[in-house]
C-alpha cells in the first residue's frame, strides 16, 4: 500500500499538473498520496517490530544504505538553503523506508528461505503492488481514452507524473512477476495472473513510448525465460528464428516498422543529452558538494540520469556513495550467481535481472533519487533481497554453521 500511494504522490512533485474530476477515492490518492504513503509505512514498521523476532546488525550493512545516504545528503543541502520542511519530513521518511524496505524486508526474505511453498517476501510485496498499480493505470487508460489528462504528446503516463516514471515503475515490476510465472507456472492462479500483468506491463510500456522501459522489460523477460532453455532448446530456437526471419521480414516488415517508428521514433527530440550537458555543467561549477537548489522554497529538479543528477545536486560526495553502491551491487551479482547450484534458478535470476535492470535504468533515469517515490522504494526492496541471499551464501560456506532457513535451500548442515 505504501508503494501504491507513493506512485500517486510522485505526481505532486510536478507543479501545475492538472487532473480532472475523478472518482472520489482517486481524487484522495492524488491529493494525499504522500501522507497516505508515510502513514502506511509507519503502520507497517510498528506492526513488524511488534510481531517480529528482532533485527540483526548485519541488515544495516545492506548496499541500499548508500542510496539512502545520497538522498539524505541532498535533502540536507535543502535544509541549509532554508527548506527545513522537506528536510524534516524527508529524513524521517527515509529512516522509515530503511526500516521497512531494507531491514525488515531482509529478515522476512530470510524466513522465506525456510519453505519452498512460501512466496519470497520481496516477490510478494511487488506482486501485490503490481496488481494495484497496473489495474489503476489500465483503468485510467480506459476511463480517459486519448485524453491529455493521462497523455503528454501522445505518450501515456497514467497516474504517475510523466511517461518516464510510468515506464520505470512498470519495468521494476517485471523481475518479480517473471519469478511468479516461472516458479508457479500456468497451473497456478499466481502464475497466470503474473503472466497477465506482464502483458499489461508491455502494453503500458509501449503506450508510454519509453524505449528504455520497453526494451528493458524485454531484456528481463529474456533473462527470466532462459530457465526453460537448455542447450538443445537454444539450438532449436536459433534454427527456427533463422528460418522464420525471412517470412517475418517480407510479411510484417512494414507493419512492425510502422509500430516502432510511430511510438519510439517520430516526434521525439533528443532532450536527454541536453539535460546531461546541463547537469554536468552544474557539477563542474561546484564539484565538491554540488550546485545550489533553486526556487522558493528551495528545490532540486533532477535530470534524466541518477549519476548526473547526483553529481549536479550532491557533487563528489554523492558520487562516492553511488560508486560504493555500484561496487556492492556488482559484488551481489557475482555472489548471488554462485548460489545457482544451491537454490532455484528462477530465484537467482530474480535478483540478477533486477540488479542489471536497476543499473541500466540509473544511467538514463533518476531511479535512485526520491523520497516518496515507489521506484526508489522498489530499489531498496530488490537490493535488500539480494543482500539477504548473499548472507545465505556466507553462512552456507562457513564451516560448522547452519544458516537460518537452510532447509529451504536444500542444503545439508555441514559438519
Amino acid at each position: 500500500m505504501a508503494l501504491w500511494f507513493a506512485a500517486f504522490a510522485k505526481a505532486q512533485d510536478f507543479e501545475g499538473q492538472l487532473y480532472p474530476p475523478m472518482n472520489a477515492p482517486l481524487e484522495v490518492l492524488f491529493a494525499q498520496g504522500r501522507n497516505l504513503s508515510l502513514g502506511a509505512m509507519l503502520i507497517a514498521v510498528v506492526v513488524t517490530l511488534m510481531l517480529g523476532k528482532g533485527i540483526r546488525r548485519i541488515d544495516w550493512r545492506n548496499a541500499s544504505m548508500y542510496i539512502a545516504a545520497v538522498n539524505v545528503f541532498i535533502i540536507f543541502k535543502l535544509f541549509l538553503y532554508g527548506n527545513s520542511e522537506i528536510f524534516i519530513l524527508g529524513s524521517f521518511a527515509i529512516a522509515i523506508q530503511i526500516l521497512l524496505f531494507v531491514v525488515c524486508a531482509s529478515r522476512y526474505e530470510r524466513e522465506s528461505f525456510d519453505g519452498s511453498n512460501l512466496m519470497p517476501h520481496v516477490v510478494k510485496v511487488i506482486y501485490i503492488f503490481s496488481i494495484l498499480f497496473l489495474s489503476c493505470n489500465v483503468y485510467a487508460y480506459i476511463y480517459f481514452p486519448g485524453s491529455s489528462v493521462v497523455k503528454f504528446s501522445g505518450r501515456f503516463f497514467g497516474v504517475t507524473a510523466n511517461p518516464q516514471h510510468l515506464a520505470m515503475v512498470c519495468a521494476l515490476c517485471v523481475p518479480a512477476l517473471l519469478y511468479c510465472v516461472v516458479h508457479y507456472g500456468a497451473q497456478s492462479i499466481v502464475g497466470v495472473s503474473a503472466g497477465a500483468m506482464l502483458a499489461c506491463v508491455l502494453f503500458l510500456e509501449y503506450q508510454s513510448g519509453s524505449r528504455l522501459g520497453f526494451f528493458g522489460t524485454l531484456l528481463c523477460i529474456i533473462i527470466g525465460c532462459r530457465v526453460f532453455l537448455d542447450r538443445r532448446r537454444i539450438v532449436y530456437v536459433l534454427i527456427l528464428s533463422i528460418l522464420a526471419l525471412p517470412l517475418v521480414y517480407f510479411s510484417f516488415y512494414d507493419s512492425i516498422s510502422e509500430l516502432i517508428r510511430s511510438r519510439f521514433v517520430e516526434g521525439r527530440s533528443d532532450t536527454r543529452s541536453e539535460y546531461w550537458v546541463a547537469g554536468w555543467n552544474q557539477f563542474l561549477q561546484s564539484p565538491l558538494i554540488g550546485s545550489e537548489p533553486i526556487g522558493e522554497p528551495a528545490k532540486y529538479y533532477f535530470t534524466v540520469s541518477s549519476w548526473i543528477s547526483a553529481a549536479s545536486s550532491g557533487g563528489v560526495i554523492a558520487l562516492v556513495f553511488l560508486i560504493l553502491f555500484l561496487m556492492s551491487s556488482i559484488g551481489y551479482v557475482f555472489n548471488v550467481n554462485r548460489l545457482r547450484s544451491r537454490v532455484d534458478t528462477e530465484y537467482v535470476d530474480l535478483y540478477l535481472s533486477a540488479i542489471v535492470l536497476i543499473l541500466a535504468i540509473s544511467v538514463f533515469e533518476a531511479v535512485f533519487l526520491g523520497v516518496f517515490s515507489s521506484h526508489t522504494m522498489m530499489v531498496y526492496l530488490y537490493i535488500a533481497g539480494a543482500g539477504s541471499l548473499v548472507g545465505a551464501k556466507r553462512f552456507l560456506n562457513a564451516p560448522h554453521r547452519k544458516f537460518y532457513g537452510a532447509s529451504g535451500l536444500g542444503v545439508r548442515h555441514l559438519r
